[in-house]
């Protein structure tokens, strides 16, 4: 058995807000610097990416697709008719081919230039029958997010509710960015199911793709040891899961749906009722006050969830009542079935990582991810150290102190769970909090 690390879940410049420089040879850049052996291709049933890929693409005697020396899963996302996203993995170009061909009656925007996660007129259980009998395999894209996914406020609260009879063919979930697994496994509908962390990365710059990875025990990177590793058959399997610590998610706190603020809740100084009209705002928080911040928390998220809480930033700006809605882990607090994770035995390891740009920024106190400063910084450690996910996982502390005590320092500190977090949300991302 071998080991591959994979990214399955990417877009292209044929999706909304995508970068215009990816393409496969800046993807396999990056791959490089983290450290990734497979990707997924992206936006595959958009006409011009697809025949893009075709004319790049070569398949090994395993018949795995490759280009240079990383692999590729031919894959995309879909968003069905409950406006639940999916990810799709697909064998080869004729299954890609011949599923187009079948949801095209169903798209308006499939075969368009910006189609690259298109949205076809199914029901989940409809979409999950139509990819599946073709022998492709299908589940929700971003599972917990606030938008468009399968377990997001007032929508579905387990795998049956959404895929019917079809969830027999569901055999993985994506987490997305602001859940982890620790999070996942208070659902007691997702025991039998794997998980997947992957980026869903708009970009080739390194803080986007191979943000999030799986780590695959497989014999060759083919569509078929994917599968049977999904499906945790003849001893493949995912042995490793890492992902953004689920705070450093843009979506983990619940937030105003107009001005995106997030809301956080404080002791007060004096005894005040559970009442939620003592706060304080400022740019990118609302605090609720409280003589027991946890109750009042727990009481809030009630009221959240039955779209009772009107933002009283927006109602003191603009006069209007636009409604909080719940995060990434108030909404699981809501439809959880236990307050503690319950690993099932085949659940792998999860590992909260903070991404390396993420890690240089904050020492150097710049905000951009893009900032070249960082990048030159990056790329000076990648060619001194080897590939992020080694530096970050693996690296003996020893070896990386000799390059930067400081870096070193947060490394140690996130293995060891000692970061502290300003928690995102609203669709803004999180940040560490360093101590240095």
């Amino acid at each position: 058995m071998n080991i591959f690390n994979a990214d399955l879940h990417i877009h292209s410049p044929h999706s909304i807000a995508v970068s215009k420089t990816l393409n496969l040879d800046t993807m396999l850049e990056t791959c490089k610097k983290k450290g990734l052996n497979i990707l997924g291709t992206g936006d595959v049933l958009q006409p011009d990416w697809l025949k893009y890929l075709e004319n790049k693409l070569e398949k090994d005697k395993d018949g795995a697709y490759c280009y240079k020396d990383i692999y590729f899963i031919l894959q995309t996302e879909i968003e069905d008719q409950e406006s639940v996203h999916e990810v799709v993995f697909f064998e080869d170009f004729d299954m890609v081919k011949n599923i187009q061909k079948k949801l095209v009656p169903y798209s308006t925007n499939i075969l368009g230039e910006w189609g690259g996660r298109p949205r076809v007129n199914l029901s989940p259980p409809e979409l999950v029958d139509i990819i599946s009998d073709e022998g492709a395999i299908i589940g929700p894209a971003h599972a917990f997010t606030p938008f468009k996914a399968i377990f997001r406020q007032n929508k579905f609260k387990t795998l049956k509710d959404c895929y019917q009879d079809a969830t027999k063919n569901i055999f993985f979930i994506e987490l997305g960015l602001s859940a982890n697994t620790h999070l996942a496994d208070r659902l007691k509908c997702l025991k039998d199911v794997t998980f997947l962390s992957n980026s869903d990365a708009h970009s080739q710059n390194p803080r986007s793709l191979g943000r999030e990875f799986n780590r695959f025990d497989i014999d060759n990177p083919s569509f078929e040891e994917i599968l049977l590793a999904l499906k945790r058959k003849d001893g493949r399997k995912i042995s490793l899961n890492v992902g953004l610590h689920p705070k450093l998610g843009k979506y983990y706190k619940m937030f105003c749906n107009k001005c995106r603020r997030r809301i956080i809740f404080k002791k007060a100084k004096k005894t005040i009722q559970n009442v939620f009209n003592q706060y304080s705002i400022t740019e990118n928080f609302i605090a609720i006050f409280s003589s027991n911040p946890q109750t009042a928390k727990n009481q809030y998220i009630k009221q959240v969830a039955d779209n009772k809480i009107v933002c009283p930033a927006c109602k003191e700006e603009f006069g209007k009542n636009f409604k909080v809605k719940l995060g990434v882990s108030e909404r699981i607090d809501v439809i959880s079935t236990s307050e503690n994770p319950i690993h099932p035995d085949h659940r792998p390891n999860y590992i909260n990582a903070v991404p390396l740009i993420d890690i240089i920024r904050s020492i150097k106190n710049i905000k951009s991810s893009t900032s070249k400063t960082v990048l030159n910084e990056y790329n000076k450690i990648i060619s001194e150290l080897g590939p992020e996910f080694e530096i970050l996982i693996n690296l003996p502390i020893s070896k990386i102190e000799k390059f930067d005590p400081t870096i070193a320092s947060v490394i140690r500190a996130f293995r060891n769970n000692e970061i502290e977090y300003t928690p995102g949300g609203g669709g803004t991302y999180g940040q560490i909090n360093l101590k240095i």
